[in-house]
This record gives structure tokens, C-alpha cells and sequence, in this order.
């Protein structure tokens, strides 16, 4: 039995795995094999939804052609009599998102589960040293202790976030929960990929204004972020600074005190 081997799992990403696991890759399962639960919607003992990394069955990849090309996957599933949004929605959205912004296509679904490739990355939300802290005039001090470099790459991941985003919305589909931990930043290739379209709705769905309003909150998270950064690096230049200035009084009660502590930062680096 090989110790090892890198197994793929989208179509530019692959992980290496153990033997132990090979063996289920090479011969599948009657039943599809967990390896581990990455995450869980419950109310109290009553559980909602498992998200959990599989390697599929023989019954599964016969079902869909990508589970046999890629058998170590994301299963999300929701539990009989839960209410959840509908699985074929989820797949067609995530197949619309994958043709207009470039990432892994859905690989299948059923009334009650959905499956994706899995993503060997990082949640943007786990490299931010401004995530969880609260008040958010807290994040000036946690930028003014940010290396340059830090700053720097956190600024370019999110000014790709904001392409994404925008690219997505040009194309009529609008996310839907693009908070920051939907956002996976992947090291190989070095990119970063957006998740999780069970929320997303498309342009002829909505009125203009309801579309409007749809797109402004997608944008906010990340548009604090880029505040944030700022206070570390200075004022910026292009779509991601100028639509973080422009809408920072709409999410946050005291504007000033992050406008001031930009300017300063400016001053200090010039």
C-alpha cells in the first residue's frame, strides 16, 4: 500500500493523501466514507445540516461523473424534515458562479445533499488579524501593529474579492452571504475562491431596487475590510479604495475616526 499520493480534487487543486484513505480513492465503499465533519447547523440537539469531507461511494460516483474524477469532496446534507432551501437551485446557481468567475464546478446534488470540490485553502476570514473584533474602531489599533507585507497581500486578495463580486453581479447572479469566510484563499495555485451560493439569486428575480440593495450588502464586508486595510497601509487607489471611502458612513457609526487614522497612516508612510 502506498504511504502516500496526491489525489486530485477540482480541476487545479489536489491534496496528498494517506494510504489509509488511498485505499478507499482506489476501491470505493459500499457507502460514501466520512474523513471528517467541517461544519454543523444545529438548534439546540436538533440538527439542521453536516458538512463533512468524503470520499465517495460506488453508488455516488456512478450518479455523478465528477464524484468519480474527483472522489474526495464536500457533502453538505441536510436532515429529513428541516426546512433548506432547494438543493437544485444551489447546484445551478454554484454552475452559473462557476462559468462567470472561473472556479470549481458543483459536482452533484439530491433532494437532500449537495456536493462540491473541495478547496485546500484558508478562509480569508482566518488570515484577517480584524476578524471577531469588536467595537470595529478597535481595528485601527490591530492595523497600526500590521507588517507591511501582511497588509500588503490582504489588499490584493481583497481587491480580487471585489472583481469576483463584481464580475458575478455584471453577470446578474448577486451572492448572497459573501461574508468573509466564504471567501477560500488557496496556495496552489495561489487564488482566491468564492463558496457557498445556497443564498445567491439572480438579477430577473428581484426589482431594481431590491437587486440594488442585494448587491450593496454583498459588498459591505469586504468593503470594511478594505477599510481596515487602509488604516494599515494608507489610502489606496482604484475600485476597492474608492468604494470603501465612499460607503463608509453607511456601516459604521463614527466615519472619522477611521477617515483620520487613513490620513495618518498616509502621512506616516510619505
Amino acid at each position: 500500500m502506498e504511504d502516500e499520493r496526491l489525489v486530485p480534487v477540482s480541476p487545479r487543486h489536489a491534496v496528498l493523501l494517506s494510504g489509509e484513505y488511498l485505499a478507499f480513492v482506489d476501491t470505493p465503499p459500499q457507502r460514501d466514507y466520512v474523513v471528517r465533519t467541517v461544519a454543523k447547523r444545529q438548534v439546540g440537539a436538533m440538527m439542521l445540516m453536516s458538512g463533512d469531507l468524503v470520499i465517495a461511494s460506488a453508488e455516488t460516483r456512478s450518479s455523478f461523473p465528477l464524484a468519480a474524477k474527483y472522489p474526495l469532496h464536500f457533502r453538505k446534507s441536510y436532515f429529513p424534515g428541516q426546512m433548506h432551501g432547494e438543493t437544485k437551485d444551489e447546484f445551478a446557481q454554484h454552475a452559473r458562479a462557476s462559468n462567470l468567475i472561473d472556479i470549481p464546478p458543483p459536482i452533484g446534488h439530491t433532494p437532500n445533499t449537495f456536493r462540491s470540490c473541495l478547496l485546500p485553502g484558508r478562509p480569508y476570514s482566518h488570515l484577517s488579524p480584524f476578524f471577531g473584533v469588536d467595537p470595529p474602531s478597535a481595528n485601527i489599533a490591530e492595523a497600526e501593529k500590521l507588517a507591511l507585507a501582511g497588509a500588503a497581500g490582504l489588499w490584493k486578495l481583497c481587491e480580487e474579492a471585489l472583481d469576483k463580486l463584481l464580475t458575478l453581479q455584471a453577470g446578474g447572479l448577486a451572492h448572497g452571504d459573501a461574508e468573509l469566510h466564504n471567501f477560500i484563499v488557496c496556495p496552489t495555485p495561489l487564488e482566491l475562491i468564492l463558496i457557498d451560493f445556497e443564498g445567491s439569486v439572480n438579477r430577473e428575480a428581484l426589482s431594481d431596487a431590491e437587486w440594488q440593495k442585494r448587491c450593496a450588502v454583498d459588498l459591505e464586508p469586504l468593503l470594511r475590510e478594505a477599510v481596515y486595510l487602509q488604516c494599515a497601509l494608507g489610502k489606496q487607489q482604484g475600485p476597492l479604495a474608492e468604494l470603501s471611502i465612499e460607503r463608509m458612513s453607511l456601516f459604521f457609526k463614527h466615519p472619522e475616526q477611521f477617515q483620520r487614522a487613513i490620513e495618518l497612516r498616509a502621512s506616516v508612510s510619505s
